[in-house]
């Protein structure tokens, strides 16, 4: 007779736990690691990618910050002048 294989909640499958990294970034790190379906040097590898790239966005993102801050006051002396 054959074994039946656990059940894996749907939140928990890889498909799920892919399309949670792509969308919510860092937020989703806990459910890849609650996921029975990654190994764990598949876990530390995806998490390193994902705290890699979520720095680099932050960084991105504050400077582009200061570039359009830098334009806006140029937008405006020429707008004052």
């Amino acid at each position: 007779m054959e074994q039946a294989r656990p059940q894996i909640k749907w939140h928990l499958r890889p498909i799920a736990v892919i399309i949670a990294l792509l969308c919510a970034g860092a937020l989703a790190l806990p459910l890849l690691w609650l996921s029975p379906a990654f190994k764990k040097g598949q876990k530390i590898v995806l998490t390193v990618i994902i705290m890699f790239i979520t720095i680099w966005l932050f960084k991105v993102s504050v400077d582009l910050y200061y570039i359009l801050l830098k334009e806006l006051q140029a937008l405006q002396n020429i707008l004052n002048s």
